[in-house]
């Protein structure tokens, strides 16, 4: 098998003088070698340019809330019409969710405005690699086929942004205020796309090799240039970071996930080093990598972690156990002052407890409280058990008779609602289960500054989706709490508390409310009557009857999709969802489908949608 250019054998004939004036054709103007590496240069340009608007996103609506917050003109100074109307036109559409099914089974992102995002910036890698066209040289003694260079270094190029999006705290998510866990599908994606220019790096030299000279000639390859050898292990490390990251491989071996992904991953920038260190400039990308990541992990360990350079440094702190109704346990931390520890509703921490071989284990939990300023806060959790750690601790908590202490660090807060919740005229607190650990800190927060003037909500719907009766214990005393601050000031007829309980004492299943109008038969709910009077005996300035203010349906599950698009909007309404896929679904594709009120009255700006997963 032999190859042939000009009359010249591309192997036998390599040593010529003839073959090097062709060589020197070949590597001329833009089909050279070291011009490849320019390529790599847009993919870095386009990821910063997209960086760079979302920065600008963030910008724009920070000072548009701050305005709205501040100004007092019927809080309409600072509204721009076409801005309101080119984000509700964006979000009837970004806004809007894949099927659940068809999300779990591909892998793709549920939100439609994600998808979009990764589907421009796949093409846009895709013809930088290949619309300059010439793939391949010649004849392959000429230099590296010029198709598989640029796939080299779009994958070197793509690495700064897979290790950034990887970090809890990152610099991207400082600037965007895009929170780490939103970015994570587009680390995972990153990934992935990365492996694909890898194998497009890798082919076009394994089909040249063999063409010209067969099995023989890419095995003699093989054996004389070290850069073949030394650049299988990043390939077959990126394969296994990306396939051990799959949602099945998660939910099959999460800890063993969590322990080797970051080994595999130093494994992989170590070997991508070795393999193309002083090529093309390469050099500059790994330099920019382990800044980056270096910068992200010191930051995360002296402003989030035990290592806080503070009094509390390295001191363990005590977290308390118990059993709730519902098959959950409650994690309760004392925290002395917001100074070492302060967080926002919505928020998360990862805690780790003391607690054997589980003591490296690292699992992340809303937190169910909020943050008093200048005061001791608790810090509450609610655990559902799944498998590993919390199973374990649930176990342990059975054996002990429902409650037990033990010894834990804290690492975080992270995550939350990148606006501010009272910019807003309404809150709508949709949640499922324990999302509500998520939607009650914001119901809390608002009653605790009814008070501020620029507090511009003025109504709060409440909606929580439970299995059982019983489950309401767990936000019992932070829903008593938040209505009677907020009856201390009048307003506790702001807060429309709905609680559906989708399985009733009869055991049939539940009905399903498209309407609001179905909404009959509702029992009021939440303390008994001696609980309430002693409730009432605390506080002789006022009189609160905190049943008359929550509902619950029971044998009811709401439509949310078709409920949510019957919500009376104020002039702009925030939808805060935490809970299951379908609920988040449901939750998305009402806001998309709600933008048209937007668009078609003039006394509505905005209509924004907040998400929380169970888990990332």
């Amino acid at each position: 098998m032999t190859v042939t250019f000009k009359g010249l054998d591309c192997l036998a004939d390599a040593d010529t003088p003839e073959f090097s004036k062709l060589e020197e054709i070949s590597q001329s103007g833009k089909h050279a070698w070291g011009y490849q590496g320019e390529y790599a240069k847009w993919c870095l340009y386009f990821g910063a340019a997209v960086v760079i608007l979302a920065v600008f996103r963030k910008i724009f609506y920070m000072f548009s809330d701050w305005t709205y917050r501040n100004t007092k003109v019927g809080h309409r100074s600072f509204n721009i019409s076409i801005i309101n109307n080119i984000s509700a036109i964006s979000r009837s559409l970004t806004y809007r969710r894949l099927p659940l099914i068809i999300s779990r089974i591909t892998g793709l992102p549920p939100t439609i405005g994600t998808l979009i995002t990764l589907t421009l910036s796949t093409a846009f890698m895709f013809c930088v690699c290949f619309i300059p066209g010439y793939y391949y040289r010649e004849c392959q003694g000429f230099g590296s086929p010029p198709l598989a260079v640029r796939a080299g270094m779009i994958c070197v190029a793509m690495t700064p942004f897979i290790i950034v999006t990887s970090g809890k705290t990152n610099f991207i998510s400082h600037v965007t205020g895009i929170s780490y866990e939103k970015l994570n599908v587009f680390h995972q994606s990153l990934g992935w796309l990365c492996f694909i220019f890898a194998m497009i790096h890798a082919m076009p030299f394994v089909v040249q090799g063999v063409a010209e000279g067969g099995m023989e000639n890419l095995k003699s390859q093989w054996n004389y240039y070290l850069i073949y050898r030394n650049g299988v292990p990043p390939l077959v490390l990126l394969f296994l970071l990306c396939i051990l990251s799959t949602r099945l491989s998660r939910g099959l071996c999460y800890e063993v996930w969590f322990h080797s992904h970051w080994i595999l991953g130093l494994a992989y920038i170590a070997t991508l080093t070795w393999h193309c260190y002083g090529s093309m400039r390469s050099e500059e990308y790994i330099w920019g990598t382990l800044g980056f990541g270096t910068f992200q992990l010191l930051y995360r360990a002296v402003v989030k972690t035990t290592f806080k350079p503070n009094k509390y440094a390295f001191k363990s702190k005590e977290a308390k156990l118990k059993i709730l109704p519902g098959d959950v346990f409650e994690v309760s931390v004392a925290i002395s002052d917001a100074y070492e520890l302060d967080w926002n509703p919505g928020q998360h921490i990862f805690i780790r407890f003391l607690c054997g071989m589980h003591t490296l284990d690292n699992h992340p939990f809303s937190i169910l409280t909020t943050s008093q300023a200048n005061q001791k806060n608790v810090l509450k959790l609610i655990v559902k058990p799944q498998n590993g750690l919390t199973k374990k601790l649930y176990e342990l908590l059975q054996d002990e008779k429902s409650s037990k202490s033990l010894r834990c660090f804290i690492d975080g807060p992270y995550g939350g609602m990148n606006r501010d919740p009272l910019a807003f005229d309404k809150l709508v607190l949709v949640s499922t289960g324990t999302g509500v650990c998520v939607t009650a800190p914001f119901l809390k927060h608002v009653a605790e500054r009814l008070q501020e003037v620029t507090n511009c909500v003025q109504n709060v719907e409440f909606i929580w989706i439970v299995k059982s009766q019983e489950s309401i214990e767990w936000v019992r005393d932070e829903l008593r709490s938040a209505l009677e601050k907020a009856d201390m000031v009048e307003k506790a007829n702001a807060f429309d508390i709905k609680i559906f309980v989708t399985n009733s004492f009869d055991g049939n299943a539940p009905l399903l409310v498209s309407s609001r109008s179905q909404l009959i038969d509702s029992r009021e709910l939440l303390v008994s009557e001696s609980e309430s009077n002693k409730s009432i005996t605390k506080k002789s300035s006022f009189e609160l009857d905190i049943s008359s203010h929550i509902k619950v349906y029971e044998n009811m599950k709401p439509d949310i999709n078709a409920y949510i698009q019957e919500t009376n909007l104020g002039t702009r309404t925030a939808i805060i969802c935490c809970g299951t896929g379908t609920i988040q679904e449901a939750c998305g594709n009402a806001t998309a489908s709600l933008q048209r009120k937007v668009l078609s009255s003039v006394d509505i700006e905005e209509v924004y949608l907040h998400t929380e997963s169970f888990g990332w």
